[in-house]
């Protein structure tokens, strides 16, 4: 039963019920103990002893104060209080407050209820011992302070705010909240301010604010926070701060920011620690700024989806690779979007040989992925068994042919490597092409000069080591030009597809005069095909055929 009159309380108001009445009408503080400390629990509030009597105010007489009911004429101020022991269930359901409510130092034997209140100004619980506020609706037209406060409602809502709006700004700073803090659809025009605060619920949600909407900055600054906490959805106009916070969740969601908004960038370093999952999936930042040891370990970080325009924190690509690589599998399937971002970040920031590395990584994901998916675990049935079998073989081979594109190519991204190659070639063809010719195992390569009788006379003549060589010099046709021997250019003609340098068609190895002439016949079957491999890999990369963006 509510209080609707002074007179109509009963028993009589006592001393410090009188003087918090004087003090709300002169617009004063009510000084009944010190502001910054929380008044120990009395062990009984049935019977208090005399110092805690001295303070004693009933819910429902400051109820009646607060709500400046007939008698209780109090200023614009509002009601500001300090050291108060305050007995019974403070109910504020519906009403209309019309100033403030500043209490420093309290003791509340129960609940704060007041769901859909409306209050003119500000509320105020700072270094107070509260069960439970409970003020699903509500709504603040100036700022909600809970700075110190001590909220223990262990298997329950420590604090309930579903859908309340505060104007001006919510402020839990080391504050002590054992009990699940639910502020679901809140929409708070300033900023929330968490910073060093305890949540403690371990088996539930610290903190729920789903599709909430903060205009400023959200501070979970040294924060610890034992228990899930849940940002999907949610809207920040400034910065999320991180920095020095500890998220202990270590067999569920640690953060989850999933969908989430944030205008001014996240801030995740300085010792910040993540036990549990981190969901970043579809949330989105303009700065990420972050140590590489605050991210959770391999498997408990999800990040497709997740866009942001700045990187301050480590850009180079070795230290971003081993992030994504934390991140980019979930439920065993495999994500691209976390490198195409990464890719585009650097390269928007001027480091494009890191956003290349990323995006060589990526094409080496995804072709390990392609390849990963072919592979079938026999289950005993034969048809079952030949299948899995055609498909190794082919995972085998595209792995074959994944490694060549990666070392000549870098998957497109490095096209040049093919002309590195290329020259590679060359200078491993001109040692045998060399070797040959200086053993005398290459000929004209011409039907009619071989039938010759100054070839032939050459080639029978055991003195003469290099015929070949004697040959180009006294006996060259008359009136033509002789193509002269050179090994580079002979290795360039048999590695280099297409073009001619004329040596190939003026000398040929001959597999009779010697194991060099043999061993390079066959030789440069093998140095052709390679060159053509390496050439036609070299143009698709530089037409990006086999280059995956």
């Amino acid at each position: 039963m509510h209080f609707k009159t002074w007179d109509d309380i009963a028993p009589p108001p006592n001393a410090a019920e009188q003087k918090l009445k004087a003090a709300a009408e002169a617009g004063e503080f009510c000084e009944l103990g010190p502001h910054d400390q929380i008044p120990e629990g009395p062990e009984d509030w049935h019977n208090l002893t005399e110092a805690q009597e001295s303070r004693h105010i009933r819910a429902e007489v400051l109820r009646l104060i607060l709500l400046n009911r007939d008698s209780c004429n109090i200023s614009e101020k509002g009601v500001m209080m300090a050291g108060a022991y305050i007995s019974g269930c403070l109910d504020l359901t519906n009403c209309t407050i019309p100033g403030n409510l500043l209490l420093n130092g309290c003791r509340f034997q129960d609940e704060m209820f007041a769901p859909r209140s409306k209050w003119a100004s500000n509320l105020r619980l700072r270094t107070c011992g509260v069960p439970a506020l409970r003020a699903s609706g509500a709504n603040i037209r100036g700022q909600l302070t809970c700075e110190g406060a001590n909220f223990n409602s262990p298997k329950g809502e420590a604090i309930n705010l579903q859908g309340a709006k505060v104007k001006d700004g919510l402020f839990l700073r080391s504050a002590t909240l054992n009990g699940s803090v639910d502020l679901n659809g809140i929409k708070i025009g300033g900023q929330l301010d968490c910073e060093g605060a305890k949540f403690n619920t371990p088996k539930g949600k610290a903190i729920n604010l789903q599709g909430a909407e903060v205009k400023r900055d959200l501070f979970l600054r040294s924060a610890t926070l034992d228990g899930s906490v849940d940002l999907n959805g949610i809207k920040i106009g400034g910065q999320l701060t991180c920095n020095c916070a500890k998220f202990n969740t270590p067999d569920g969601m640690a953060l989850n920011l999933q969908d989430a908004e944030i205008i001014g960038g996240l801030f995740l370093r300085a010792l910040a620690k993540i036990d549990g999952s981190l969901d970043l999936i579809d949330a989105k930042t303009s700065t990420l700024v972050d140590d590489a040891q605050c991210w959770p370990a391999v498997g408990k970080l999800h990040l497709d989806g997740f866009t942001y325009d700045r990187i301050n924190g480590p850009t180079d690509a070795k230290t971003r690779l081993d992030w994504l690589a934390k991140g980019d599998r979930w439920n065993g399937e495999f994500f691209p979007q976390p490198y195409k971002q990464l890719a585009k970040t650097l390269h928007d920031m001027g480091h494009e040989s890191d956003a290349q590395q990323v995006r060589i990584m990526l094409a080496r994901k995804l072709r390990q992925d392609a390849r990963a998916k072919l592979h079938i675990t026999p289950d005993g049935d034969l048809g079952t068994g030949l299948h899995s079998i055609w498909r190794d073989i082919c995972r085998l081979t595209l792995g074959a042919k994944d490694s060549v594109s990666l070392v000549l190519t870098a998957h497109g991204y490095k096209p040049q490597r093919s002309l590195y190659a290329l020259i590679l070639l060359i200078a491993a063809a001109t040692f045998p092409a060399q070797r040959a010719w200086d053993a005398g195992s290459f000929a004209p390569n011409s039907a009619p000069i071989l039938l010759s009788e100054s070839w032939q006379a050459l080639a029978r003549d055991g003195s003469i080591p290099n015929p070949a060589a004697e040959w180009a010099k006294h006996n060259a046709i008359p009136g033509e030009d002789w193509e002269s021997f050179h090994p580079l250019a002979y290795a360039a003609d048999v590695v280099i597809p297409i073009v001619e340098f004329g040596q190939t068609d003026a000398w040929a190895p001959s597999t009779e005069r010697g194991t060099w002439g043999y061993r390079l016949w066959w030789l440069r079957w093998v140095f052709t095909t390679a060159g053509w491999i390496v050439t036609a890999l070299g143009a698709a990369a530089l037409t990006g055929i086999i280059r995956r963006d």
